[in-house]
């Protein structure tokens, strides 16, 4: 900052300089001119004074006379340009003009630069993104501070499921799962019809109790399939709970029902048909009907968690998305969430997006290669990228006011870091 006032300073006074020159130099220069032109005249003057005597149009006295009255005149003139006071007036003027200009140049344009300006982009410690791996995840508050930030907002508004539920999902990526079963709680029992609560709340349960399944879980699971009948996650988990009950019949039939739902996700796919192989893929795909689980504590294992596109080979970072608390009550669970990247120095279009909504978040999610727009425009093609997010209201990826944006973070396509913090704290205006 202090480099930039004093190139500022060294400018305007450069500026002024220059100024000077020509304003203390302007009325000597006009002078000059005027005498030049007064010359110029009398000399026309003259030469058609002789072209008259020579052919006789004036006499010789007359000739005299007119001369000398065009000498007495071009001389009033000259003494009129060149007299004592036109040049005193004309530096007084000059040094009183560059004083005005000296004091409103600076005046101006340093409150009207810091009113309309970019003052914070000449700070090297405020401009430019936020580095990965170089300071930047701390510049950014702990997860568990956003957690206590939503804990303290939810609490003084209660009856706002999103917010539960955002608490929820934080405690979840914290590894605190009785604070996550607290905060899922209070969602099922403000939405009691709502899948995603009840699935949740039974996950963060069997979390919670070291991946043992209770019959208030299972319950939960079951509450959750009969209003959702293709709940990949609930006939996953009711699959794993069976298996572990020693019950492989019911197991393989609620993976089944679960494995044609995963076309659009492979990997998840491969793992749950090399379960099918193990437990028995001999039986029926579509079983007619499900018996009911009765076990009291059961094991189960959530389904992975992956990101469209993610493959091996090529560039890959994995991002961690999260909402600023004093925002949540800006958005809706179904707003769409882009996660993307950028070069950082080339074409604006994105190398790599992701697409998925606010009830997500916060959210982990890999982008790589596989999600370029172009072949020659993916993540390993460029050796910095900016990563960043934004919440669409209307669902289109430009930018609209009203949307709400995290600040990039620069990041080493070649060697990213573990992972890459974004906080969503921006509104668009």
């Amino acid at each position: 900052m202090t480099l930039f006032w004093i190139i500022t300073a060294a400018m305007i006074a450069t500026a002024l300089a220059i100024l000077a020159r020509t304003v203390l130099r302007e009325y000597a220069h006009r002078a000059d001119n005027n005498e030049e032109f007064n010359v110029g005249i009398a000399r026309e003057h003259l030469a058609e004074l002789v072209k008259q005597k020579d052919a006789g149009e004036l006499s010789d006295e007359e000739f005299a006379q007119a001369r000398k009255d065009l000498e007495i005149a071009l001389a009033q003139d000259l003494e009129g340009e060149n007299g004592p006071r036109s040049t005193t007036a004309g530096r007084s003027g000059g040094r009183w003009a560059l004083l005005v200009s000296a004091l409103l140049i600076p005046l101006v344009t340093v409150p009207v630069y810091l009113e309309i300006g970019s003052p914070q982009l000449i700070d090297p410690q405020v401009a430019g993104p936020t580095t990965a791996g170089h300071g930047g995840d701390s510049e950014l508050p702990p997860m568990s501070d956003l957690a206590a930030q939503l804990r303290e907002r939810m609490e003084a508004d209660p009856d706002n499921a999103q917010g539960w539920f955002l608490l929820g999902r934080t405690y979840m990526r914290l590894q605190q799962y009785a604070n996550a079963v607290y905060a899922f709680e209070r969602v099922v029992k403000l939405l009691p019809d709502e899948a995603a609560g009840l699935l949740s709340l039974a996950d963060a349960m069997a979390m919670r109790d070291g991946r043992q399944v209770g019959a208030r879980a299972v319950e939960l699971l079951e509450k959750a399939l009969r209003i959702e009948p293709e709940s990949v996650t609930a006939l996953w988990l009711l699959g794993n709970a069976a298996k572990d009950r020693g019950d492989a019949a019911t197991a393989l039939a609620y993976w089944q029902r679960a494995y044609p739902l995963l076309t659009e996700e492979p990997a998840m796919q491969a793992d749950l048909g090399q379960m099918i192989t193990q437990a028995g893929g001999e039986l029926p795909l579509t079983p007619a009907a499900l018996p009911p689980i009765m076990s009291a504590a059961n094991t189960t294992e959530s389904p992975p968690t992956t990101s469209s596109g993610e493959e091996q080979g090529g560039a890959a970072i994995v991002v961690d998305v999260a909402l600023a608390p004093a925002l949540m009550e800006q958005v809706a669970a179904t707003d769409t969430l882009f996660v993307l990247a950028r070069a950082a120095s080339g074409p604006p279009m994105p190398l790599a997006v992701a697409r998925h909504q606010v009830a997500e978040l916060p959210l982990r999610v890999t982008l790589t290669d596989a999600m370029a727009m172009m072949p020659a425009m993916k993540l390993s093609s460029f050796d910095q990228v900016r990563v960043t997010a934004k919440i669409s209201k209307s669902g289109r990826a430009g930018a609209e006011p009203g949307d709400l944006t995290a600040p990039d973070v620069l990041v080493d396509s070649a060697s990213p870091p573990e992972s890459v913090r974004v906080l969503i704290d921006q509104v668009v205006e």
